[in-house]
């Protein structure tokens, strides 16, 4: 029967137990047992770290804007050096979204109003394939934007109309490990513990590594809207002897269930960054 980890002494061997696991589902097979283990959503603590943590699970999410104009539903590709030659007021930062599952069902409500935008606007939230016929306030995707989607992906739309043309951003959410959306839906239930963010920039030039002045938001929004915040700087765990201008541990632990939610506002030119998140307790629910 699956019992639940209670105790500094017993988090700490089920910790030891745990290293070198890659996965929750391969401890509990090695361990013979399922064991899901308590997860404490109100607190948030910064841990000392030397490497990799333990940790029971890890999954990767890579965080990426694309940028298009929109003319009668036909839609066409723009880089960011393409928005801010045809509107430099348009070259401000857009948020990605992690987790939240409530507040996803409201359609980000409460994290739009805390993360407001300058030019752009918010527009519906959708996970790619769970409708019919995703878009915008200006016309259904056509091919040239569904060919840059996957199946899971969470897409937040962000729109805008200056000198007559429609313009689109899109901040995409996918898991490698598993379809985003299926993550997203299990925290209406399930809950983890992580333990880590490794968070990737592959631009490693001054206009890449400039995204680390930007915080992570933590927020939590109870069943009745109260609402909290808090946030890490990813550059106060910048150490030189990592030797990789692209790559920061944040040694974060933080339990994630339906009602917390993490943000980080991105540079415009800044396309593509990727967190490696490290589990270090998961708690599942029981049948």
């Amino acid at each position: 029967m699956s019992h639940i980890i209670k105790g500094k002494p017993a988090l700490r061997q089920y910790l030891r137990q745990s290293r070198g696991v890659d996965s929750f589902e391969n401890y509990a097979d090695q361990a013979t047992v399922d064991q899901p283990a308590a997860v404490a959503p109100n607190r948030t603590q910064l841990m000392a770290t030397q490497g990799n943590p333990a940790f029971t699970a890890q999954f990767d999410v890579q965080l990426n804007l694309l940028y298009f104009t929109e003319n009668a539903g036909v839609y066409t590709v723009k880089t960011a050096a393409q928005i801010l030659a045809a509107q430099p007021s348009l070259a401000t930062k857009l948020p990605h979204f992690l987790f939240g599952n409530t507040d996803y069902q409201g359609g980000f409500a409460r994290l739009k109003a805390a993360v407001q935008l300058a030019v752009w606007a918010y527009d519906i939230p959708f996970i790619n394939g769970s409708i019919v016929q995703p878009g915008c306030v200006f016309s259904a995707f056509d091919a040239n934007v569904k060919a840059l989607l996957n199946t899971g992906d969470l897409v937040l739309p962000f729109t805008a109309t200056l000198g007559g043309v429609n313009y689109v951003a899109l901040s995409v959410i996918h898991c490698t490990q598993v379809a985003y959306g299926t993550l997203l839906q299990a925290l209406s239930s399930d809950m983890f513990q992580m333990n880590m963010i490794r968070y990737i920039i592959s631009d490693t030039t001054a206009v890449g590594l400039a995204q680390y002045q930007n915080n992570i938001n933590i927020f939590k929004q109870s069943l009745f809207g109260k609402f909290d915040s808090d946030f890490v700087s990813p550059n106060s765990f910048k150490l030189p002897e990592q030797m990789q201008d692209g790559v920061i541990d944040i040694p974060l632990v933080k339990g994630i269930d339906k009602q917390i939610a993490l943000a980080v506002q991105a540079n415009y030119n800044v396309p593509n960054l990727q967190w490696s998140l490290f589990v270090a307790m998961v708690n599942k629910l029981a049948y």
